[in-house]
């Protein structure tokens, strides 16, 4: 029986609302785009249609709601804290060959307590192999960067286990600057084989 309440079609209009808030601008990098190939942000200005299946990807779907279920725990039980969610970041940068840059990004969770200040970083994953993984870390360094954080805690929800890793290193605005003009193609040896617009780039690599 149809009752008109379609579940489906409200989780792909949310995801669909949520994308549209990260539209390509020229002059602004997100950190997502520093811990990937540089190649991806330029693909995605030319082929936006290509990464449309994203959307529709029950995993990535999944990984959202495993993200809103842990803010709101956090929201709830640490009520002696100041807890941030969806927090929106952003620096200028001046950058050779590029002029004035923006790097924005976006923490899932930062605790303000006992005057520390400290991100939650929620990945989910199917397995536990290998975590923390590097581009993981990268992300949380910058993190660290862009919000000022004492540290992050990088959390790992798979089918083996959940488990944290504390990451206090932070990036440098030259390491920042680095990762913008890098024309490394792919920035990491897995990369290719899970990219979207692997179909056409040159620089595909097969290891």
């Amino acid at each position: 029986m149809n009752s008109g309440f379609d579940v489906v079609s409200i989780l792909y209009r949310v995801r669909r609302e949520m994308r549209e808030e990260r539209k390509r601008e020229p002059h602004i990098y997100w950190i997502t785009d520093l811990v990937r190939c540089p190649l991806k942000r330029e693909y995605e200005e030319i082929y936006p249609e290509i990464s449309l299946s994203s959307l529709f990807s029950p995993s990535a779907i999944m990984g959202d709601l495993i993200h809103i279920g842990i803010e709101e725990i956090f929201r709830r039980e640490l009520s002696n804290a100041v807890v941030l969610t969806e927090v929106e970041g952003s620096r200028r940068l001046s950058v050779p060959e590029k002029g004035d840059v923006e790097v924005r990004g976006r923490s899932d969770v930062i605790i303000e307590i006992g005057g520390a200040r400290f991100g939650v970083e929620i990945k989910s994953a199917r397995s536990d192999t290998k975590i923390p993984l590097e581009h993981h870390i990268d992300q949380v360094r910058l993190y660290n960067w862009l919000f000022n954080l004492n540290l992050t805690y990088l959390v790992y929800i798979t089918h083996e286990r959940i488990t944290q890793y504390p990451i206090d290193q932070r990036a440098t605005e030259e390491e920042v600057i680095s990762r913008i003009m890098s024309k490394t193609y792919p920035r990491y040896q897995w990369e290719c084989k899970y990219c979207d617009y692997a179909v056409l780039c040159p620089f595909k690599k097969t290891w």
